[in-house]
């Protein structure tokens, strides 16, 4: 765990003005040569805050100078001070003082005046700084705390820390703008592998956005717990008879949900909530709303598509039962079954859909690698569509499994900070105890893998393809392009007055057994199945990684059906229109009991999380 800073820091007003001479007192009218230009700074008209900070005032001097600070009230305690390391330097272009401002305990506003002497001149007063009396608005207060603690851990631990200390940084602004602000708008390029650009298939295309982030989490929450209905993103569509009409189809419901108990299945459309219609005016609202945590009671129409025993499907009906927003135990298994080919007994295919490497929901993977194991699965198609990362040590112990025994002494990740420091894991136990505690992953018995990728695939679901390509293990993506995030964040929490946030910034590189981790424009799949640009009409599947069906329906499930297919040996198929039966294959899930979580859900996390 990172050191949880407690610093606060400040808001600052700097007025350039006091021309007062040495010795007459500084009259009006007196122009005074001071061989000082160029004075600049970015905290005009504002205040520094009354918990105080370090102030930076940038100048040209023409001849070698002196900094010194006058206080302007009759305290005589050191509240301000020139830092030792800018109190003199010589004549150059940009010559800086920082000023140090200690906290302001009491009640008045204290000003403090900032003279700078040239050789050869006189004196001269270049700003004048005005620091709050405590007692500030709430507002200004957690800004101000929440940006002094990210800008002091960006400062030491940030991969770009380099750069990213070159900015002059407002620790007034709306922390919840911090981040984008400065590591997005301000820096440029320079760190472009913290973030990217929005894809051409996106509504935002072409804005920049960064990994690191700040959120606030709830206080308190048992572990593995998560509120809401259990609703993943939804793919919305016209409906067929009225386009006005509109259907929103969830791209996945969690096990153990709300919404699962009230009978609804990943790709279920939903057409009305409440008996209200869904429309063209209406639907975003409602959608954004069901995925968002949302409070109260809900029932559902929807529709299903359904075998109709003639090798196709019928479009039915159906209304759900009661569905209330609760907390519930978070299950990141979206889905996990075994695969079986009516032709070939031998053949036992395990099917897992994982939704984020949350050490804190261990015990559901483990129940679904046993489950495997109990099995006897030969092959294993491990579909990461929805997997936007989460912990290394969760990310290391399933590609151990996949390894196996026969490779758990080799490399599965260098982790190289932005100081040199590096960490070896391995695929059998990590680095250590302290930052891994899963040990020794199960042999799945596996000599290949095929895995099922979007551009939703990122960070610690890549680490898993990355490092098994490292050691020169099978591995065959089907999909589209993954994400492309190659570096990982050591995550920290802090409180502010009884609320709870954690930090996450990158702040290092991943590169595998070969030395290569240069996958930041996204990992490319052997096979496409949908290409992600802005049309549709050049996809094998143009709803991916959405559906209209459930998980273990293959004529819907296009990337499952073509991993399927080439583990078996089968011709592939198409579902428009339908020429297959499900029926033609055996599905069957496996039983799996909800575990006991002991910890809290994704995001979490207190240590290394890619």
């Amino acid at each position: 765990m990172k050191k949880l800073y407690a610093i606060l820091a400040a808001l600052l007003a700097i007025a350039v003005s006091c021309e007062k001479g040495p010795d007459d007192g500084g009259k009006p009218g007196d122009e005074v040569m001071s061989g000082i230009s160029n004075v600049e700074h970015s905290y005009a008209d504002k205040q520094v805050s009354y918990r105080g900070t370090t102030v930076s005032v940038r100048f040209s001097a023409s001849a070698a100078w002196t900094a010194s600070v006058e206080k302007l009230d009759a305290v005589d305690e050191d509240w301000v001070s020139v830092i030792a390391s800018t109190v003199s330097g010589e004549a150059k272009d940009r010559c800086t003082v920082r000023i140090d401002f200690e906290e302001n305990e009491t009640a008045e506003e204290r000003t403090a005046e900032l003279w700078i002497e040239v050789e050869g001149y006189d004196p001269e007063c270049i700003a004048t700084i005005t620091q709050a009396a405590a007692g500030v608005s709430a507002d200004a207060k957690i800004n101000v705390a929440l940006n002094t603690y990210m800008h002091e851990i960006l400062k030491e631990d940030y991969l770009f820390n380099k750069e990213y200390n070159e900015l002059e940084v407002d620790l007034t602004m709306d922390y919840n703008s911090f981040l984008s602000y400065y590591l997005g708008n301000q820096m440029g390029d320079v760190n472009i592998a913290d973030g990217g650009y929005y894809r051409a298939s996106q509504s935002n295309a072409g804005q920049r956005f960064v990994y690191t982030n700040i959120v606030e989490i709830q206080m308190g929450t048992k572990a593995a717990q998560t509120v809401g209905l259990g609703f993943g993103p939804f793919l919305s569509t016209p409906l067929a008879d009225n386009s006005s009409l509109i259907g929103i189809a969830p791209s996945f419901v969690r096990r153990g949900s709300p919404a699962e108990a009230a009978g609804l299945r990943r790709g279920d459309i939903i057409y009305a909530v409440n008996g209200s219609q869904l429309t063209t005016s209406n639907y975003y609202n409602m959608m954004m709303s069901l995925y968002q945590n949302p409070s109260g009671t809900y029932k559902f129409s929807f529709l299903r598509f359904e075998d109709n025993g003639s090798g196709g499907y019928a479009l039915n009906s159906y209304d759900s039962g009661e569905a209330t927003a609760s907390s519930y135990v978070y299950d990141p298994v979206l889905h996990a079954s075994v695969l079986s080919d009516p032709e070939d007994e031998s053949a036992k295919i395990g099917y897992l859909v994982y939704e984020s490497f949350d050490l804190n929901s261990q015990e559901f993977l483990e129940d679904a690698v046993d489950g495997f194991v109990e099995a006897g699965i030969t092959d294993l198609i491990l579909d990461l569509r929805f997997n936007a990362g989460g912990a290394v040590a969760q990310s290391r112990w399933l590609s151990g499994c996949i390894a196996g025994e026969a490779n758990g002494d080799k490399t599965f990740v260098n982790v190289i900070y932005n100081n040199g420091a590096t960490e070896n894991w391995k695929f059998n136990y990590g680095y250590n105890n302290d930052t891994d505690p899963l040990g020794k992953p199960t042999d799945l018995g596996l000599d290949r893998l095929f895995v099922i990728t979007s551009y939703n695939t990122a960070s610690a679901a890549e680490l898993v393809i990355n490092s098994l390509k490292g050691i020169d293990f099978p591995v065959k993506m089907i999909g589209c392009n993954t994400e492309g995030k190659n570096v990982g964040m050591v995550v920290s929490e802090t409180t502010y007055e009884g609320r709870r946030f954690q930090f996450s910034p990158v702040t290092f590189w991943v590169r595998n057994a070969m030395d290569y981790g240069d996958y930041g424009f996204g990992m490319k799949p052997d096979e496409y199945v949908n290409n992600d640009n802005t049309s549709y009409s050049d996809d094998a599947d143009n709803v991916f990684p959405y559906s209209f069906s459930d998980w273990g329906n293959m004529d819907y499930n296009i990337a499952l059906q073509w991993a399927y297919c080439d583990i078996t040996g089968k011709a592939r198929w198409t579902h428009t229109p339908a020429t297959k039966s499900v029926a033609d294959i055996s599905l069957r899930p496996l039983d799996f009991q909800p575990a006991e979580a002991t910890r809290g859900h994704f995001g979490n996390l207190v240590y290394n999380n890619n």
